[in-house]
């Protein structure tokens, strides 16, 4: 196994456990939280940063969650401008 997939294999063994956990609940609350918009984007960030996902899959995955969450993709301040005069 190269390093690569050692990372990736630890990423994905870390997701698993964590999601495990979050639908630990206390007491009769039957509702189960799930991470909000930001704590998601942070931990994405955290994954790139430490290389555990490349550039490509974060910007796949960050575009994902913000679509999910209702937010416009970002325009381009450039979008729809000519260089024609």
């Amino acid at each position: 196994m190269n390093r690569r997939n050692k990372r990736r294999f630890a990423l994905a063994s870390t997701a698993v456990l964590l999601a495990g956990l979050g639908g630990c609940v206390v007491g009769n609350n039957s509702k189960l939280q799930r991470p909000t918009i930001g704590q998601e984007l942070i931990d994405l960030q955290k994954a790139r940063d430490s290389g555990a996902i490349d550039e490509a899959e974060y910007v796949r995955t960050r575009t994902r969650i913000l679509e999910n969450a209702g937010v416009p993709p970002k325009q381009d301040s450039n979008a729809g401008t000519s260089s024609e005069g």
